[in-house]
């Protein structure tokens, strides 16, 4: 268990870019972290932006069209195509008579009158019959977003596939089990996808964060145990994943992190480092500031991680203290960065 909560950090620092003889990571609350590391203004820091995604009523749509996609006994075989269904098409278009990049695709989903393709596409398939291919004669606009294709003439064979049901109180427990109102599926999703996009946001705030931190501080000495402790706990853990995928470690970390077999070794040295050093900058942050965690809220934490006793002897609390250390210390820079 402690593997796996170290490794959560270590994968942290991954993302983020993540004295004492025998230093570890849970020494780090215990250490006098400023001989080691001096902070820049770590609340009037450069760093970089990003713009925060704003979910809409239309992702939220499509986000549920999707959803009910999934589900064969909610496509309608049989009917004809009117203004506001969504619609399952293959289709491929053609400039004198060439495919271009871009112009084919399968199995898409598309709302009729929804204004998501080129004039006269989506008009165009009203009328037809589920089953029917259409041809549609149409020009790109003059502005269109691709250069090679605008203001071309194009054609565009157009299959319905079938038409999605709507989803309704009666249908959505086909979509999931746990719900019998479709507005109250409808409300939940926004919800989900509201909160994931946070999460992403801050996700990348707290990358961001990281990279200007660590780039700020000015270090005396990281000691090579805590780098060692990283690394071997990160290392161990992978190698565990990899056994439980039933692949190698190379293949794992070549599928999952685009880590060649060559690179494996400097990689985690290199990862290591950076989490070594971003640690010593978040505890000095927190002494700074006074974030500490809680003997209470550590064993909330750790019970909510086990289900028995013998389960918690596992644990390093320790371990799972600085974990939540690190949190703290994130969300409060996040609200000083954040939107």
């Amino acid at each position: 268990m402690r593997k796996r909560i170290v490794a959560a950090a270590m994968l942290l620092c991954l993302l983020t870019g993540c004295g004492k003889s025998n230093v570890t990571i849970a020494d780090l609350r215990d250490m006098e972290v400023e001989k080691y590391v001096t902070l820049p203004d770590y609340k009037n820091m450069e760093i970089q932006r990003q713009a925060k995604i704003e979910i809409t009523d239309a992702d939220v749509k499509s986000y549920i069209n999707s959803k009910v996609n999934a589900v064969s006994e909610l496509h309608e075989p049989t009917g004809t195509v009117e203004n506001g269904d969504v619609v399952n098409i293959d289709y491929a278009g053609t400039i004198d008579g060439t495919a271009f990049e871009g112009g084919t695709a399968q199995s898409q989903l598309l709302e009729i009158g929804s204004g998501s393709f080129i004039e006269g596409f989506e008009e165009g398939l009203v009328g037809a019959n589920v089953g029917e291919t259409k041809e549609l004669s149409l020009q790109f606009p003059e502005n269109y977003r691709s250069a090679d294709v605008a203001g071309k003439d194009c054609v565009f064979a157009v299959k319905i596939n079938y038409i999605l049901s709507e989803l309704t109180d009666e249908n959505v427990g086909l979509v999931d089990p746990g719900y019998q109102s479709a507005d109250a599926y409808r409300e939940d999703a926004g919800i989900m996808l509201r909160n994931y996009a946070q999460y992403q946001y801050e996700r990348t705030l707290k990358s961001y964060i990281a990279t200007s931190l660590i780039a700020g501080c000015t270090y005396e000495e990281v000691p090579e145990s805590l780098v060692e402790d990283y690394r071997n706990s990160l290392q161990t853990d992978f190698e565990n994943e990899a056994a439980a995928a039933g692949v190698s470690l190379e293949q794992y970390m070549a599928n999952t992190y685009y880590i060649s077999a060559d690179s494996i070794e400097d990689g985690l040295d290199a990862a290591a480092l950076r989490c070594a050093k971003e640690g010593l900058a978040l505890q000095a942050i927190a002494n700074a500031e006074g974030i500490s965690v809680s003997d209470e809220e550590l064993d909330e934490t750790i019970a909510g991680y086990t289900s028995s006793d013998d389960a918690e002897e596992e644990l390093d609390k320790e371990s799972v203290r600085v974990s939540l250390l690190y949190d703290k210390v994130y969300s409060f820079l996040v609200e000083i960065y954040g939107e």
